[in-house]
């Protein structure tokens, strides 16, 4: 278990508060926001952004985390558990208690894990179930503004290395698309299908760097600092041709919340960033700064959730929204290690 994990540095959150607009913090100034998925990564992040925010500009905001396991997230993260703008809701998405108080934004962020061979034959049903019972809570209270946290996995992979924006349709051919991504489908489409009493945003998240990030997310690059840490060679399984970008976690957050914020009702926006990397430079990256740690190239065939290649557009978020990154890949993963290294953080799984 996770126990007592350290915060971000603050080097992160002071970033967050001076990079996002003074407009998007007073848009949530005394907001009441009802958070699903608020133990993962994207959910600590938005937490640790918002109780930051909330205590360097005095925002007076409420903030509720729905979990399963109240006690887990406490110890866990303590520091986000017990702040006392936070409140912890039991339950899950499949079973939400009736709001006990208005809300005025709903952030919708829970969905298992995306595994390549995923044993959950139900994951589409639950993910659209889920979503649903949100949509139908953030109605019952009262919310303005639902931000659902989806993915780039809902595109079908590109021919090539194109950046993949968020126009790019698909067409819904159970065969062809793994279940992850036809659960993510199937979210976004209850979350636009209209008749809904608040605007809709949706944020389509690709991959990240960043403290919480666990190895089991999947992640290639989680996966190279679980071994880096502990001194082992980083394995590459397949030709480590496949590209991929890494935003990292402080830019993310506030893309989110500016999402959250700004973006246009009824709109998708990319989430991630726009400088791609091969696995193999990656994992030479992270050797490096491990201080040489050995990078082994398998060469097997290696099946992909993502494909070969998996860049987002960002055109959108930044012609619209404003947004840019600050925070490069080398610059991520070198604040990743160092959290890594840090009092509590050397050892890293999830029962929360």
């Amino acid at each position: 278990m996770t126990d007592g994990l350290p915060p971000v540095a603050r080097q992160d959150l002071d970033e967050i508060l001076r990079l996002t607009t003074p407009d998007t913090w007073e848009a949530l100034r005394r907001q009441s926001v009802f958070i699903t998925g608020g133990t993962g990564f994207v959910g600590k992040w938005l937490l640790e952004a918002l109780l930051h925010a909330d205590r360097s500009l005095d925002l007076g905001l409420g903030i509720s985390v729905l979990t399963r396991s109240p006690d887990a997230f406490a110890l866990a993260s303590p520091h986000l558990a017990q702040a006392s703008a936070v409140e912890l809701v039991r339950g899950d998405i499949l079973d939400l208690p009736q709001p006990t108080r208005p809300y005025t934004s709903v952030i919708h962020a829970a969905l298992p894990v995306a595994t390549l061979h995923d044993s959950l034959a139900n994951l589409e049903t639950v993910a659209a179930a889920g979503t649903r019972e949100v949509c139908r809570f953030a109605a019952a209270a009262g919310a303005r503004r639902l931000l659902h946290v989806s993915s780039g996995a809902v595109y079908p992979p590109p021919d090539g290395p194109t950046p993949l924006p968020e126009d790019m349709g698909w067409q819904e051919d159970l065969g062809s698309a793994n279940v992850y991504a036809r659960a993510k489908r199937r979210s976004e489409a209850i979350v636009n299908e209209g008749g809904w009493p608040f605007e809709t945003v949706i944020a389509r998240c690709f991959a990240f760097s960043g403290p919480y990030l666990l190895a089991s997310s999947g992640v290639a690059l989680a996966g190279f600092m679980e071994r880096a840490i502990e001194g082992q060679p980083l394995v590459i399984r397949g030709t480590g041709e496949a590209v991929r970008t890494y935003q990292y976690a402080s830019d993310m957050a506030r893309w989110l919340l500016t999402c959250l914020v700004h973006g246009m009702k009824g709109s998708s926006y990319n989430v991630g960033s726009s400088e791609p990397v091969t696995i193999l430079e990656l994992a030479r990256t992270v050797g490096r700064l491990a201080e040489d740690v050995e990078v082994r190239v398998e060469g097997h065939a290696a099946e992909g959730l993502a494909g070969a290649f998996y860049i987002p557009d960002t055109q959108r978020a930044q012609r619209e929204l404003g947004l840019r990154n600050s925070v490069g890949l080398e610059d991520g993963v070198q604040r990743m290690l160092q959290w890594r290294r840090s009092k509590g953080a050397t050892s890293l799984t999830s029962h929360e």
